[in-house]
């Protein structure tokens, strides 16, 4: 073989660098290739199990539902948990929470009506809504906030016998109304979490119940 010959073959061949350049453009082609195929594994059980969530919840807020009726509102907070192994699905878990539907206190929305500390800020902080109008102001504007600053303690008519008694009026029609929704209301939330394998989810549904016969036992007669 002639000495031209060889150098020629030389010159066909790869070096070591370009061998180990080959390689990892190679590899990160692999990883990019690996990650999107996990990604849309990922995206695919996650849907799965969000339309199984879906369904399995739906029939659990039915039983909780027919339980709660058919046992009566009891006082206070109750909660339950378990997992969904009758329906096959023992990795599924559930805790439901069922408490009554209260109102804030005729205290707090008096104060809210007659502009208590804090409000009015628009800091975005807790005392107002962050765009400048408090939860205050947006009371106040509110018809139940006009009537109740009025004859409550937000306005001159407050200092009359009639503007006190319409207050006192107001009061007792507001704490019938807490009376009625704590006696016949229940605020059902249900915590469903679960886990794909690879990562942990958690999806949380509402369902407010409502005892007609409660309600009556509520009203005054």
């Amino acid at each position: 073989m002639s000495r031209r010959h060889r150098a020629a073959l030389r010159r066909a061949g790869l070096t070591l660098v370009e061998v180990m350049i080959a390689l990892a453009i190679l590899g990160m082609a692999l990883v990019l290739l690996i990650k999107s195929v996990a990604t849309n594994i990922s995206a695919s059980s996650s849907s799965y199990y969000m339309g199984v969530v879906a369904d399995l919840s739906r029939g659990k807020m039915y039983d909780l539902e027919e339980k709660l009726l058919d046992e009566g509102f009891q006082e206070g907070v109750q909660e339950e948990e378990g997992d969904f192994d009758d329906e096959g699905f023992p990795r599924i878990k559930w805790k439901a929470v069922i408490e009554p539907a209260e109102l804030p206190s005729y205290e707090k929305l008096m104060a809210l009506a007659e502009g208590g500390p804090g409000a009015g800020s628009g800091s975005g902080d807790g005392s107002g809504s962050g765009d400048g109008t408090s939860a205050s102001d947006k009371f106040q504007s509110s018809a139940l906030g006009g009537m109740m600053g009025m004859f409550g303690g937000g306005g001159g008519g407050a200092d009359s016998a009639q503007g006190a008694q319409t207050g006192g009026f107001i009061q007792a029609q507001y704490t019938l109304i807490q009376n009625v929704l704590k006696a016949s209301v229940r605020k059902i939330t249900l915590t469903v979490s679960w886990s794909t394998g690879i990562h942990d989810e958690q999806v949380d549904f509402i369902l407010y119940v409502t005892d007609p016969a409660g309600m009556q036992k509520a009203l005054p007669i």
